[in-house]
């Protein structure tokens, strides 16, 4: 069977993103954007979830719940440092005349409204476009990100499978594929020395 090709950031290509649209910073859009795509770079939250947050689903949180696929709720929890970026995009939307009650929605668009699904597909369209990043992106390609970086740090795909809620652990293995770099590693210990363990890097 022919593997699936997911398309996703690398962690230079997530860089160069974010690190564009803070460039822009005090813009408005620009501050909702940078912090809309940080949030789900550090959550894997899906696009539907992600618009759909109010103000109180993560002001003064540690842990992030949400309604997901097939009504079922799931706890994420949220690092430090989104924590901080959290407080930092509350104090900006207070700032700016935003409504911040608990019930107000946290991302809006031009209109003052919340933000809807092809808003936010035409926002990143148009950030990846000015930040020079080649191909194209859906929203859905920051959770692939997230998966392949949490499979790539823990190594363990139950782990992964609990942190997106995945029904079946068969959707997470999509991020179990082996990269190119991580194959180079792999030859680099195949050296001419009978003392070396060649199959030590597949059972890692």
């Amino acid at each position: 069977m022919r593997r699936q090709r997911v398309k996703y950031f690398t962690p230079e290509e997530k860089r160069k993103l974010l690190d564009f649209i803070e460039k822009h910073y005090p813009d408005k859009l620009a501050q909702r954007s940078g912090f809309m795509y940080k949030l789900m770079f550090s959550t894997g939250l899906r696009l539907a979830e992600t618009i759909h947050l109010n103000v109180g689903d993560l002001k003064d949180r540690s842990i992030l719940v949400v309604i997901g696929k097939g009504n079922k709720e799931r706890e994420i929890p949220l690092s430090s440092a989104i924590q901080g970026e959290i407080q930092r995009f509350l104090d900006w939307k207070r700032m700016n005349g935003e409504d911040i009650a608990s019930e107000a929605p946290l991302f809006i668009s031009r209109k003052h409204r919340r933000i809807g699904s092809r808003g936010v597909q035409h926002d990143l369209e148009r950030w990846v476009q000015r930040a020079g990043l080649e191909g194209k992106y859906s929203p859905h390609a920051l959770r692939h990100t997230v998966g392949f970086e949490l499979m790539r740090g823990t190594k363990n795909i139950r782990q992964v499978q609990e942190f997106l809620g995945h029904r079946f652990i068969t959707t997470t293995q999509i991020y179990t594929h082996v990269t190119k770099d991580e194959l180079r590693e792999c030859a680099e210990l195949l050296v001419c020395d009978p003392s070396v363990d060649y199959l030590a890097c597949w059972r890692n």
